[in-house]
C-alpha cells in the first residue's frame, strides 16, 4: 500500500471501481426489448399451434426456435462483448434459483392455462395461454433482472482477489 495516498483519494478510487463494476453488471443484464420480442414470438407460436395446420407448424416452429436462439445469442454475446465478467460467483445459488423459479412459473402458467382452456372447450387455447405467458414474461422479466442485479451487486468483489 502506498503511504502517500490520502484517505479521500482512496475513497474516490474505490468509488470509481464500484461504479465500473455496476456498469459491467448493468451491461450483462437482459434488456427490456428482449422480453417483448420473445413474448410476441411465443404468442405467434401459440396461434400457429391453434391453426392445426401442418404447413403452418412446419414453418412456424423452426422460425420460432431459430429466432429465439439468434436473439438470445445476440443478447448474451453482445452484452459480454461490452463487458468482461470474470467472476462466476456473481449470481450465486440465489440468482440461479430465481431464474429456475421464473422459468418454472412461466412454463407452468402457460401449460396450466392451455390445459384449462382446452378442458373448458374454449377456442384458441394455445394463443390465449401463450398470451397469458407473454404477460408474465413482459411483467416478470424486468422484475427478475432487477432482482438479479441486486444479487450481483451484493456478490461483487470488494477488494483484491
Amino acid at each position: 500500500m502506498n503511504p502517500d495516498v490520502q484517505p479521500d483519494e482512496a475513497a474516490s478510487a474505490l468509488s470509481a471501481v464500484r461504479r465500473q463494476q455496476e456498469q459491467v453488471i448493468n451491461a450483462v443484464l437482459v434488456p427490456g426489448w428482449y422480453w417483448w420480442v420473445i413474448a410476441a414470438l411465443a404468442v405467434g407460436l401459440g396461434a400457429a399451434v391453434d391453426s392445426h395446420r401442418e404447413a403452418v407448424l412446419a414453418i412456424t416452429i423452426p422460425v420460432f426456435a431459430v429466432a429465439v436462439a439468434v436473439l438470445t445469442a445476440a443478447m448474451i454475446f453482445g452484452g459480454y462483448r461490452r463487458a468482461q465478467v470474470r467472476s462466476t460467483d456473481l449470481l450465486g445459488p440465489r440468482g440461479a434459483l430465481r431464474i429456475m423459479v421464473f422459468v418454472w412459473l412461466l412454463v407452468g402458467t402457460i401449460l396450466g392455462a392451455a390445459f384449462a382452456l382446452r378442458a373448458g372447450h374454449l377456442r384458441y387455447p394455445g394463443t390465449i395461454a401463450t398470451a397469458i405467458g407473454a404477460a408474465v414474461l413482459v411483467a416478470g422479466g424486468p422484475v427478475l433482472m432487477r432482482s438479479l442485479r441486486g444479487i450481483m451487486l451484493s456478490n461483487r468483489p470488494t477488494g483484491p482477489q
